[in-house]
């Protein structure tokens, strides 16, 4: 029995936020608490430079009311496409997970929206680990918040 997975899911956002949200994701992940602070708390630079393959950083966030920590490594960017690829390394989600890798790709709809498309492939320990809903349900959620930070509206 297979335990590696695949979840998808997709957040509508202004085309004016495209690049925006790419480059945060990308290089500046520290920015996100500025507007998704009820999901990530803080991300602290460890190995590298923000923005650079192979760089590290620890992130800290909440789901569920609950504090979590991960280190991950940017392992992909490409710049054309505006995707990311994040794996996690060390910390909460390792106790779970085997191995478990974080992307964003925004992706053009038409001439005023976009698609930031997030992707989680895992390998839980275990049959009886959940997925991680609540993982990608705040992502997309955090897309969202960026694109309403990033065009003056307060939540």
């Amino acid at each position: 029995m297979s335990l590696k997975r695949k979840l998808e899911g997709e957040a509508e956002i202004r085309a004016t936020a495209a690049d925006v949200l790419h480059d945060i994701i990308k290089s500046k992940p520290h920015h996100v608490s500025n507007s998704a602070s009820h999901f990530i708390q803080g991300v602290d630079l460890h190995e590298g430079e923000h923005g650079n393959i192979g760089c590290k950083s620890i992130w800290k966030y909440s789901l569920g009311g609950q504090p979590y920590v991960v280190k991950l490594v940017l392992d992909e960017i490409d710049e054309e496409k505006k995707f990311v690829k994040y794996r996690a390394i060390e910390g909460d989600l390792m106790k779970e997970y085997k191995s478990i890798t974080g992307a964003c790709h925004v992706i053009p709809k038409d001439n005023e929206t976009c698609i930031a498309k997030w992707i989680f492939e895992y390998e839980k320990m275990h049959p009886g680990i959940p997925e991680p809903t609540a993982l990608l349900d705040s992502w997309i959620e955090a897309s969202k918040h960026i694109d309403d930070h990033h065009h003056g509206i307060k939540k």
